[in-house]
């Protein structure tokens, strides 16, 4: 005979009355302590408090703000472009660039044709008003005779003084004409107002000229300066004393700065700037020469790498290290930015510790820990208190 006996199902079912396997209790309780066991791992990690972050530092020192040379040419300190003052075709150029004239030297003629025939009316014109001038005065002479022997009528002694009148006024203007005619015929000689050498010859033989129009550049002496494109943003911090070096020459002339012409140019936004030259006879500065302006290096209040600026502008700030390894923000404003460092405004002291490297993971009074090597000055702060 058989004998039956019952098997309790896996995982804990629960039986028939209602109550549960004790394989249900013991899964249960399992879970419950590893779950605990995770828990308390977790807090345990979470009180581990991480290192503090390690940085370079530097000290603020006072910098130098290097000028870029400029380039330019040399000009003649006192030049002018001249012109006819009257309209005409250019007959001949007499002068070359580079030549020295005297002052009075004759520079260029115009074709004078025409002049010379306005002349020759003006003065046939002339004439004729003084012959009318002269017959109006005999007849107003004769008329006031008459009258005073009571052989002319008033009316004929007035007609008679304003013929005369009208006569002298005639001459005056037709003088006049002429003098403007003859001025007319000596400006188409163009003769140089002063002595100096030519320096540019703007139009040639042949060529219609208005009057005013440039035709020969000269320039006066041999006082020089050197002309140089400055841009905008240079012009208020420019030097105002530069060492100048001719192209091809080693020997250096002092420059000082002359003045700044006309307006910015709206292509380039670049001055034109003028420097003059101080005369040395073993430096030749021809005209048109190209030259180069070295300025010295400017010292500016404060300066710090330009790694240690968090920020920008007037909203910029620094991480001053303290003694006590923890760092403080500082308001600072850069007011400019050089290659590797940057200039600042800042009521911190030269010599005052900051973070050089690593900014950006800081915050106000975070410990830090020095990197060994570059940045490992321990000078003390001007300010110790946290």
């Amino acid at each position: 005979m058989i004998e039956l006996k019952h098997t309790q199902p896996a995982g804990g079912l629960p039986l028939r009355n209602g109550l549960t396997s004790p394989g249900s209790v013991i899964t249960s309780g399992l879970v419950l302590v590893l779950a605990m066991a995770i828990t308390g791992c977790q807090k345990q990690s979470a009180e581990v408090e991480l290192p503090p972050p390690v940085v370079r530092v530097a000290a603020i020192a006072p910098g130098t703000l290097a000028q870029p040379d400029l380039t330019g040419v040399i000009v003649a300190k006192t030049q002018s472009a001249v012109g006819f003052q009257v309209s005409g075709r250019i007959a001949e150029r007499v002068v070359k660039r580079g030549a020295r004239v005297k002052a009075g030297e004759v520079l260029a003629t115009l074709d004078d044709a025409d002049f010379k025939a306005k002349q020759a009316a003006a003065q046939a014109q002339a004439q004729q008003a003084q012959a009318e001038a002269r017959f109006a005065q005999q007849n107003f002479t004769r008329v006031q005779s008459l009258l005073a022997k009571k052989l002319a009528s008033q009316q004929e002694y007035d007609q008679a003084k304003s013929n005369l009148q009208a006569a002298k006024a005639n001459e005056q203007a037709s003088q006049a004409q002429l003098e403007q005619a003859r001025l007319a015929l000596g400006y188409t000689t163009l003769k140089a107002p002063f002595a100096g050498v030519v320096a540019a010859v703007d139009a040639d033989q042949g060529a219609v000229v208005n009057a005013g129009q440039p035709v020969v550049t000269l320039a006066a002496g041999d006082a020089r300066q050197a002309l140089v494109a400055v841009p905008e943003q240079r012009l208020m911090r420019l030097p105002h004393t530069a060492e100048a070096r001719v192209h091809g020459q080693s020997t250096a002339i002092e420059a000082t700065f002359a003045s700044n012409e006309g307006e910015v140019d709206p292509a380039s936004r670049t001055w034109s700037v003028r420097f003059n030259l101080a005369a040395n006879p073993s430096v030749k500065t021809g005209l048109g020469q190209s030259i180069t302006l070295s300025f010295p290096k400017q010292t500016v209040p404060k300066s710090v790498p330009i790694t240690a600026i968090l920020g920008q502008g007037s909203q910029a700030a620094v991480f001053e290290v303290r003694q006590n390894g923890t760092v403080k923000m500082q308001p600072v404003t850069v007011t400019r930015l050089e290659h590797e460092s940057a200039v600042i405004s800042t009521d911190l002291a030269t010599g005052t510790r900051i973070v050089a490297l690593g900014v950006n993971r800081l915050h106000d009074g975070q410990r830090v820990r020095i990197q060994p090597g570059l940045g490992t000055d321990t000078a003390p702060n001007t300010e110790d208190t946290p």
